[in-house]
């Protein structure tokens, strides 16, 4: 089977506006950031399945749905971040992975003991299996 984190992390990476505002912190499969990471050294996302239908009839298609966190040291950064996390993957396509669709607006939260601003949003992702 397909790495659906790695797929997608390929596609986040390439993107050079997100890139500009994450830099290396795109962490894919987690559900919070690495320890260490503190919001004042610039935003982040955090990714991972969810869940999702699997494979198509043909097992060419697989189309999990994506949890994504993008932090920020403010709750303005935290939405930039999201902005540009919309912006590249939302209809955004590689040669594995074919689209991906928003399934809901993001929502501005924070996280549980830190107090970190961050936007809470989910994807569904069309990737190539074969």
């Amino acid at each position: 089977m397909i790495d659906p984190h790695a797929k997608v992390l390929t596609l986040l990476e390439a993107n050079a506006a997100l890139v500009a505002i994450t830099g290396s912190r795109i962490y894919a499969g987690r559900d919070v950031p690495r320890e260490g990471y503190n919001p004042g050294d610039g935003s982040a996302i955090t990714f991972r399945v969810r869940g999702g239908p699997g494979f198509d009839e043909e097992d060419a298609i697989l189309t999990p749905s994506f949890q994504f966190k993008c932090y920020g040291a403010s709750e303005i950064a935290a939405q930039t971040c999201y902005r540009a996390l919309v912006d590249a993957l939302h209809n955004g396509y590689t040669a594995d992975v074919l689209r991906g669709i928003q399934e809901s607006v993001g929502q501005l939260l924070e996280e549980p003991g830190t107090e970190w601003p961050f936007v809470l949003v989910f994807f569904t992702v069309w990737i190539r299996a074969v």
